[in-house]
Parts: C-alpha cells; sequence; structure tokens
C-alpha cells in the first residue's frame, strides 16, 4: 500500500546518478581524504542538488568521529530550575548561540547535588560528546572531585563555570567575580553617604553566595564601618524568603539606609516589601542587585544592579570548549577566564 512516504535518499542514488562509485561521493562531501577529479566532482554535486541529498549525520560522524554535540552539565542543588531560571537562561543563550554559529549542538544533562554520578559515567563513555560545560556551584572544593576525576579521567575537552576547578585536573574554566562585584556594590553604596547597609544573603551552600557576602563585608572594613550581624539576613536564593529578612530590617531600632541584595530576585523582592510599607524607593532606602537579569533593565523602577554578562559568559565558554576540541595539544596548561561584574546604576540606588 501506498504510504505516501518516499524513502530516504542515500549516497548510493548520488552515485548511480553522478556515474561514480560510492567512494567519490564520499570524497567529495567530506573533501577527502582522495582527491577527485573537477568533472567526477561536479556531477556529484549536481547530482546532490538535483535529489536533495543531505549525508546522514550519524554516518558522517563515524567517519569523523565527531558528533559535533557539546554537553551542558548543570549540577545545582535544583537543576531543573535552570529551565526556568533567567540566570540560567542568559547562559543557555549564549552557548547554544556559539555553538550553532559552528554547527554543533547542545546536550543538557541535569544533576541533582549528591546524584549517583552514574548517569554522568554512562554519558561519557558512549561517545556521545565532543566536549562538555559543567556548571560547579558548591562552596567546597572537595565537593566536586568526584566529578571532577570522572570527567578527567574520561578525557573529554571540558570547560568548568562559576567555580574554578582544582589544578590538578587541568580543566579550563569561565568565571564571574562575585567577590569583586559585592565590593563594588557596597562600595558605591558608602559612596553614596550610607553607613548602615545590611545585606540579603543568598544560600550559603553556594561558593558565590559566600564570595558575595565576603566582597560585602571586605568593602565595609576597608571603610572603617562595622559588621554588623543584624544587617545580614536570609540564607536562601527564594525571594519569598526576602520578606521577613526586609521587615526585620525595618523594624531595628537604627534600620539600615540601603540594601545591597545577593542576587536580582531577592531585590525585587525586597523593593515589593518596600513599598507595601509606605516607603520610598531610594529616598527612604537604596537598593542594588547582582546579576542583571533582563527584569532589573526592564522594570519601573529600574533596579541599580552588578551586571554579570551571562550570554557572553555562556559564548566564551563555548569558544573555549570548541577550542579544545579541535586542538591537537591536550598537554597545554588551564586557562582560566575571570570576569569582573560591572555596576549598572539605575532609579533604586
Amino acid at each position: 500500500m501506498d504510504t505516501g512516504r518516499t524513502q530516504r535518499v542515500t549516497h548510493l542514488d548520488v552515485a548511480r546518478l553522478a556515474g561514480v562509485s560510492p567512494a567519490v561521493v564520499s570524497y567529495v562531501i567530506n573533501n577527502g581524504p582522495r582527491a577527485t577529479s573537477a568533472s567526477a566532482r561536479e556531477r556529484v554535486l549536481r547530482a546532490i542538488q538535483e535529489l536533495d541529498y543531505h549525508p546522514h549525520a550519524f554516518a558522517r560522524g563515524l567517519r569523523s568521529q565527531r558528533t559535533h554535540t557539546v554537553g551542558f552539565l548543570a549540577r545545582d542543588y535544583s537543576p531543573l530550575d535552570l529551565f526556568i531560571s533567567p540566570y540560567s537562561a542568559g547562559v543557555l543563550t549564549g552557548l547554544t548561540a556559539e555553538l550553532k554559529e559552528h554547527g554543533y549542538y547542545l546536550l543538557v544533562h541535569p544533576l541533582l547535588i549528591g546524584e549517583d554520578l552514574e548517569s554522568v559515567a554512562t554519558l561519557l563513555r558512549s561517545g556521545r560528546l565532543d566536549g562538555l560545560v559543567v556548571r560547579l556551584v558548591e562552596a567546597e572544593d572537595s565537593a566536586n572531585d568526584a566529578l571532577l576525576e570522572l570527567i578527567a579521567s574520561a578525557r573529554v575537552p571540558c570547560v568548568c563555570l562559576e567555580q574554578p576547578p582544582h589544578r590538578r585536573f587541568g580543566l579550563d574554566s569561565v568565571l564571574f567575580d562575585s567577590a569583586a562585584g559585592a565590593y563594588a556594590a557596597t562600595a558605591y553604596l558608602i559612596r553614596r553617604g550610607h553607613r548602615r547597609i545590611a545585606h540579603l544573603q543568598g544560600d550559603q551552600l553556594y561558593d558565590s553566595a559566600r564570595e558575595r557576602r565576603r566582597g560585602y563585608e571586605q568593602a565595609l572594613q576597608d571603610a572603617g564601618l562595622p559588621i554588623d550581624a543584624e544587617l545580614i539576613k536570609g540564607d536562601s536564593w527564594d525571594p519569598a524568603t526576602a520578606d521577613a529578612a526586609v521587615e526585620a530590617l525595618c523594624a531595628l531600632a537604627q534600620p539600615p539606609t540601603a540594601i545591597f541584595a545577593a542576587n536580582d530576585n531577592l531585590a525585587f523582592r525586597a523593593l515589593g516589601i518596600l513599598h507595601l510599607a509606605g516607603m520610598r524607593v531610594p529616598d527612604d532606602m537604596a537598593l542594588v542587585g547582582f546579576d542583571d537579569i533582563p527584569l532589573a533593565r526592564e522594570m519601573v523602577p529600574g533596579l541599580t544592579t552588578m551586571s554579570i554578562p551571562l550570554v557572553e559568559i555562556g559564548r566564551r565558554a563555548s569558544r573555549r570548549v570548541l577550542e579544545l576540541i579541535e586542538s591537537a595539544d591536550h598537554r597545554a596548561a588551564a586557562r582560566s577566564d575571570v570576569i569582573v561584574p560591572e555596576l549598572v546604576v539605575r532609579a533604586t540606588a
């Protein structure tokens, strides 16, 4: 019975129409390894166009020993958030855009911290990946050791994001300096005349949260200001936790005049609570965030924040992993590309 479907055109069909051997078709498509005559090449190309032939990606991969696929290992305490988080969306946008320009695909593999690594081992052994980008978030360096040992032993070109791998693994990284960004945010508020500056901190299981608190405290110390434990609130990336934190800050006998939030989502929530309390931002309370996700630019008033070029981080990671894939020298010293966040002054501080 005719189902209306046609058979897939193969290189054998091209060879028959062009009057050449299947090997010659392969040489033309892959530009080698053997040369072909100009006339044979012209006939093959004409047959490819006439038959609308598209080489089978899997078969080409077998010949070239490439899958043209890079994995993104999203290791986190809640890895499925990467599909809804503006932070992750920025990085993924950069990764996919750069890889697409070079004919590569991205395979996303969420991994819960503490999860058995057998799924990762299987993926690395499968030969499915030409390279890997992995996000490291844990505050303790040793927490990443088992995963990095597995990646290094598989000899898959790899670039780490957010946290540098120990140098013994020989893996590259693209990082942003959370401590420097937090220092700049706090120093800006100090220059604006604020002396009681609160910090809405992120989850201290994350290295980035600890580094942002460290930068905040260092800026206070360098300005000769005390570190007041009453002004440090929260321990979560969940924006809802900012409600009680901001209310507690406003209820202090000496409330702060400014708040530095560890990310933009915490800052957005704080802004809402301040408005409900009848406080004017920045007149009664200045507010600075961290990340510069799209909503920070779109909201009214616009959020003053530390900008991390998330898309560019994704692009840099892709470019570096592609360089590693193409490189014949796998003994080169690991490289670390560190980006310092930049202050973007808007209406809240």
